[in-house]
């Protein structure tokens, strides 16, 4: 019986594979394996997600049977270098597509006389020559030069899963093989110039296919390049010695000079700076840090000298996250994405049928065999399914990659499906609207209660608290107090949307949070005005005070709001916070108060959610606290800031980096034009198959010519995709219409 303890589960680096049939070989390999119990390749990430029974088979084992194949697999970030990868994949197709174009050129002078002069000029014994060093011409094209897609075909036809690589080789060496028949015929009617333009044709389309998909996997691998590889840490005794980075443990001590960019997170200990943070969240303002502000790898350091505390050592990095997370999003499957891979996987073996079909009718209608051959190689080159498997990994890869840079996470591959019929927007206030740093403002103190007993109090029961009043409350405190009250024993309890409540050893009970909450535990709470923000606090039964606190709205909080509602979106708030507190932050930020809803618990605001979503809105809801984590999870849409608890992070489906929410129509058009390309490239891609399938049935098409349109047809779904790398700002894209049911969810 398989038990989590004996489950394991990796992320693969799979080389080798040139397009989605390769990486349907892989998946299936690996599903046919002893002990897997899920298997899920992704030919845009290059990766695959494992999940096996440790007790029935190794990993060991299990990446051998598909080595076996010819796909060498690694561990994720096990020293494989992306870059260096591709780069050497287009230094060989690019040396291959020079052979092959310098020996097709000979191949199309050999044959040309045979086409423009066979029946005049030249004489039988001229034309077998010709023909026969045509032949020797198109030897090296299809020996050497198209050896990438033999290998490729025999692969996937091995494990069971032909594709793209299996037709194109069997045209091209049809092609050669019918040339060589006719040869020992004494017959020079030969098509050396079809197999060796077919494999020409190939060679030059994956090479641009390449650059193209090298591109889309630097617009993730730039983020991990962008620290350097070399840190200056300091010693004890102010020495400094030239480190690599990967060898830098936390707790050592860094100088970031004016000018370098910062290559490990940590935490400024001495000297003052500006960071520009563009290249990492999208942030065109550089900020101010000094002693005890976080600073990320791969941000670039001012004209300040810095010392870095370091806290996360090479591989748990930010950037380092970010990057595994954009992989694992790219390595799910959108429904479309499945359902064209499911007719790629079975169009090879309709396609050879239709091969045989096609030459058959043209033996029944008295074609010679050589010619009834042709037809059927031409039916196997233009009908490939490359350009359908190549639809969405490409225009997916290309949309998140840049939305990464741009400091948009997409954790969820269905959210850039989703993106484009939300009608409804709720957005949390607290950390969301607001950023997130509330400062006090006032004090409610009991009779008998100093000011300092109160606060200090209220910082004991927060010390397990991931809120934003938590942190405010415990910066309150001085450190070398706060260090004592740390020391004390007890558990704290988090009550999403309510408060926290602290259990000491002696049996003391703490609880800070909502005067309802505290009520409901038996603690009198006096009446008055809540014009901000209140963290009422309790020993036992005794009320104790309160603290009041104010939060700002965000830099640009008003211009997203303005811009979401411009595009036809509702837009309202679900606040936790007392409604007059709520409202306040609506009027600033320009939401409508009849769109406030307040005093929500985590229940509440998932309910209301759902209700929305009962009357055919989807909905996206905006949020970054554990009260969050409900709707986050039940909305069409969950978005994230920066700096939320891990619940609501896990519970979202995109992630602002920075907490600009400034940047979430930003998001939501790179959604819908990422999502608009993956249908473009597909549409494209049925339409030319729809067309091509009945022009090589009838004969309209040579097997030299299909090459070409296969090849047209590839690269058309691969610009497209780049569209997406050289687009400009996609705020720019417009936004769907809010009308009818053309927002209701599927």
């Amino acid at each position: 019986m398989t038990t989590s303890a004996t489950l394991d589960s990796i992320t693969l680096d799979v080389r080798g594979m040139w397009c989605t049939s390769c990486a349907n070989a892989v998946e299936r390999v690996l599903k046919r394996q002893p002990g897997v119990l899920d298997a899920t390749v992704s030919f845009a990430a290059e990766s695959a997600q494992l999940q096996w029974d440790t007790q029935a088979a190794t990993l060991a084992q299990i990446v051998a049977a598909v080595e076996k194949i010819g796909y060498p697999c690694v561990a994720e970030g096990d020293g494989h270098d992306r870059r260096a990868h591709f780069a050497r994949i287009k230094r060989d197709l690019g040396l291959r597509l020079v052979v092959a174009v310098f020996f097709d050129m000979w191949v199309m002078a050999a044959q040309w006389p045979l086409y423009l002069f066979a029946d005049s000029a030249l004489s039988r014994p001229a034309q077998y020559a010709l023909s026969l060093f045509a032949g020797s011409m198109c030897l090296p094209v299809v020996a050497w030069c198209a050896l990438p897609f033999l290998r490729a075909g025999w692969r996937t036809l091995r494990a069971g899963a032909p594709g793209m690589d299996v037709l194109v080789s069997l045209g091209a060496l049809g092609a050669f093989a019918l040339s060589v028949w006719r040869l020992t015929q004494g017959d020079p009617a030969v098509y050396f110039d079809s197999a060796a333009t077919i494999v020409t044709f190939l060679l030059a389309g994956r090479l641009i296919e390449m650059s193209v998909r090298a591109r889309s996997a630097d617009a993730v691998r730039t983020l991990l390049d962008l620290p350097p590889e070399q840190v200056g840490v300091v010693n004890a005794d102010g020495s400094e010695v030239a480190t690599l980075v990967k060898r830098v443990a936390p707790g050592s001590a860094v100088r970031i000079r004016p000018g370098e960019r910062i290559a490990l997170d940590g935490i400024v200990t001495h000297g003052t700076s500006r960071i520009d943070r563009s290249l990492l969240t999208g942030e065109t303002q550089p900020a101010s840090v000094r002693c005890g502000d976080a600073v990320e790898a791969g941000t670039l350091n001012g004209d300040g000298e810095l010392i870095v505390r370091v806290q996360a050592a090479w591989g748990a990095r930010r950037v380092d996250r970010i990057a595994r997370e954009v992989r694992r999003m790219l390595a799910r499957k959108t429904a479309s994405q499945t359902l064209a891979e499911r007719f790629t996987r079975h169009l090879a073996t309709v396609v050879c049928v239709l091969a045989l079909v096609a030459c058959a009718v043209g033996r029944y209608r008295g074609m010679t065999w050589p010619v009834a051959l042709e037809h059927a190689v031409a039916v196997l080159v233009i009908t490939c399914p490359c350009a359908l498997g190549m639809a969405v990994p490409l225009a997916l890869s290309a949309g998140v990659g840049r939305a990464a840079r741009e400091g948009i996470l997409f954790r969820d591959v269905e959210a850039l499906e989703k993106a484009g019929r939300i009608s409804q927007v709720y957005l949390d206030k607290t950390g969301t609207l607001t950023e997130g740093r509330p400062t006090l403002v006032d004090l409610r103190l009991a009779p008998g209660v100093a000011r300092d007993d109160l606060i200090e109090t209220a910082a004991l029961a927060e010390r397990g608290s991931e809120h934003a009043l938590a942190k405010s409350i415990r910066s309150l405190v001085p450190a070398a107090r706060l260090d004592a009250l740390d020391r004390a024993t007890g558990v704290c309890r988090a009550v999403p949307g309510a408060g926290v409540e602290w259990r000491g050893e002696d049996g003391v009970c703490l609880r800070v949070g909502q005067a309802a909450w505290l009520a409901g535990n038996g603690v009198a709470v006096p009446s008055g005005p809540a014009q901000h923000t209140l963290a009422h606090v309790a020993r036992a039964d005794r009320w104790l005070g309160a603290l009041a606190f104010a939060d700002a709205p965000r830099p640009g909080a008003r211009e997203a709001v303005r811009r979401l509602r411009a595009s036809g979106l509702a837009v309202a708030i679900l606040s936790g916070d007392a409604d007059p507190v709520a409202r306040d932050i609506a009027h600033q930020v320009g939401i409508a108060q009849t769109e406030v809803f307040s005093g929500q618990s985590p229940e509440d605001k998932a309910r209301r959610v759902q209700a929305a979503q009962a009357s055919l809105a989807c909905v996206m809801f905006v949020g970054d606290g554990l009260n969050d984590a409900p709707a986050l999870a039940a909305a069409d849409l969950g978005v994230a800031v920066e700096g939320a608890t891990a619940s609501s992070v896990a519970s979202a489906a995109i992630v602002l980096m920075g907490g600009d929410i400034a940047r979430l129509d930003h998001a939501l058009a790179s959604a819908r034009l990422t999502a608009r390309t993956m249908k473009q490239n597909l549409a494209a891609a049925a339409v030319y198959n729809l067309m091509a399938i009945p022009l090589a049935l009838t004969g309209h098409v040579s097997p030299a010519m299909a090459a070409a349109l296969m090849v047209a047809s590839s690269l058309s779904v691969t610009f497209n995709s780049a569209r997406l790398l050289w687009a400009g700002n996609s705020r720019d894209v417009a936004a769907p219409k809010a009308d009818g049911l053309s927002h209701v969810c599927a």
